[in-house]
């Protein structure tokens, strides 16, 4: 069986289906549950033959030793590595005069959080997420799967600091936003009339200082008191709606 080190698993139809249209080459092998009739399969196996790719019959218990117990749909492929867009390639076709929106994520650990973000971003049209490769959740099974197969619809940018990252947005005309549960500018009062980057921070601690020390300013969404803030995914998806009224 093929296992490199930085290969992984991913389930469920959707995310699987979507791997082998966008990029087949990258898929080891489709694993599904012997049990499951041939038919429910049968897009499946059209292109795992076409692309000569393994197409394996497995019982239940392999699968969940493969991605634990999750609602696999029966189907599980392995991918040879996650692979993310140039920063330099991926900038450098933006069209900036169309304002468009980024999100930076800031050490984000909940892959959950990750996947429901990168969602967001494919739904409301943000042209890309930028993730970094160290202390942050990185792109696995659970992180397809939550993105409901849209993490092959928006592209997604790994970087070595995001600082760095952020230095390089500004340098492209990009305004960098960091999200704030308390302090800043209403987002309400943005104006999004500008390339925008969105900054969200750890689900405990927010965002780390020399981050927020990077952006412009940041942003807060309203809350009543004695609330919780709200979820990574929830405020990307307030902020994301609002800069796609404003920009429509």
């Amino acid at each position: 069986m093929y296992k490199k080190k930085s290969s992984f698993y991913i389930y469920g139809r959707k995310p699987v289906e979507e791997a082998l249209l966008h990029d087949p080459k990258n898929v080891a092998q489709v694993i599904v549950h012997e049990a499951v009739k041939d038919e429910v399969f049968e897009e499946l196996k059209n292109y795992v033959r076409k692309h000569k790719i393994p197409f394996i019959k497995s019982p239940k218990n392999k699968l969940e030793s493969l991605v634990g117990d999750v609602n696999d749909q029966g189907v599980v492929a392995e991918l040879r590595e996650f692979k993310g867009v140039d920063f330099h390639d991926w900038v450098e076709t933006l069209d900036l005069d169309t304002n468009p929106l980024v999100f930076l994520m800031d050490e984000l650990e909940d892959p959950h959080n990750v996947g429901a973000v990168i969602r967001v971003a494919a739904a409301s049209g943000a042209s890309g997420v930028i993730l970094s490769k160290h202390r942050q959740a990185p792109v696995n099974g659970t992180v397809f799967k939550t993105s409901a197969g849209t993490i092959t619809k928006v592209p997604i940018i790994i970087v070595s600091n995001i600082n760095d990252a952020i230095k390089k947005l500004k340098d492209h005309k990009f305004w960098v936003v960091g999200l704030d549960s308390g302090h800043g500018k209403n987002v309400w009062e943005e104006s999004y009339d500008t390339p925008t980057a969105v900054v969200i921070g750890n689900e405990g601690e927010g965002l780390r200082d020399s981050v927020q020390k990077s952006c412009d300013y940041t942003i807060q969404i309203p809350m009543e008191r004695d609330v919780e803030s709200l979820n990574a995914s929830v405020s990307a998806a307030i902020v994301a709606y609002e800069w796609k009224r404003k920009n429509s």
